[in-house]
């Protein structure tokens, strides 16, 4: 969980009742000054750590980088995969914003992350005063249908268990060869989990996904129109499959909209380890601040 080019620090959480971890990245001196914060939100069993690139990115092209540790993942205090629920997720982030005096003009999420960015925005982008300078959204391949994948004895089971057992934990079956190509999926699964990555999540945030997961879709049209967005998704991904990201593109409410399909790429398209034109298709859209029109992309991981 070591970089360098950051700096941690903890806060207590009146929200969650937890010690939340913050991570900050400063804009490079040389860049373009004046590009803002960008507020960073990784996915489920993730953390903050794991975005460095992400993050070096973003600061290269001007921007102050502000991220958290979701609780019960990275460094921040919890029971691994415990969120709570989707509603309190959102107020954790209300407290972030005042707690450390932020403004964002964009935010980064990371699949899970990004289910409750949308969920959060889609109630508070037009009435929170921290969040009118926001100008742009940029989604990795963003959880939408939390219900995909999953066994309908798994969700019956857990909607039957979780009044009685709220923070019990299951496996949430995402492992590294769903995430990225590797020639040794076992050493990379392996370096995951040194590297504080988790795959569990509990029966009470998970069945706050499922609840929350047909509202989605409303929450998104009701977002503060002229948001730019910049979706990113692997064609290969299995865990937030390409049709579910081409629907949000075109529900989401603006006209300044970039769809990326990263072919080759699965669940995290920026760890893979052939795909030479993503980068300079980020600096592309980061340089413009997300002013372009509306369009479709297609980048090969092989060229």
């Amino acid at each position: 969980m070591d970089d360098p080019d950051s700096r941690t620090r903890l806060f207590e959480s009146a929200s969650v009742g937890l010690r939340i971890l913050v991570r900050e990245w400063d804009a490079v001196p040389a860049a373009s000054e004046g590009a803002g914060t960008v507020l960073l939100l990784h996915g489920l069993g993730d953390h903050s750590g794991r975005h460095r690139r992400t993050a070096l990115l973003l600061r290269q092209t001007g921007h102050r980088v502000v991220s958290i540790d979701w609780p019960g993942c990275g460094a921040s205090e919890g029971r691994r995969g415990d969120l709570a629920s989707v509603p309190r997720m959102g107020e954790l982030l209300d407290e972030v914003l005042e707690a450390l005096d932020l403004r964002p003009v964009g935010i980064f999420a990371h699949s899970a992350g990004g289910f409750l960015l949308l969920h959060w925005l889609g109630r508070r982008s037009d009435k929170c005063r921290r969040l009118y300078g926001l100008r742009w959204l940029w989604l990795s391949a963003p959880l939408l249908r939390p219900s995909h994948r999953q066994p309908p004895w798994k969700i019956r089971v857990a909607r039957a268990l979780v009044r009685y057992f709220p923070c019990l934990s299951l496996g949430t079956g995402v492992r590294a060869e769903d995430c990225h190509h590797s020639d040794q999926p076992r050493r990379a699964e392996a370096e995951r989990s040194r590297d504080g990555v988790h795959h569990r999540v509990s029966l009470r945030f998970a069945s706050s996904l499922m609840e929350h997961e047909k509202a989605l879709p409303s929450l998104v049209s009701a977002i503060r129109p002229g948001l730019a967005l910049l979706l990113v998704q692997g064609v290969e991904d299995e865990v937030c499959p390409p049709r579910f990201a081409e629907e949000l593109y075109f529900r989401f409410p603006s006209a300044a909209k970039t769809l990326l399909l990263v072919s080759g790429a699965r669940h995290e398209p920026l760890r893979e380890p052939d795909a030479p034109g993503l980068r300079p298709a980020l600096e592309a859209w980061l340089d413009g601040r997300g002013t372009g029109s509306r369009e479709m992309a297609s980048l090969s991981g092989t060229d």
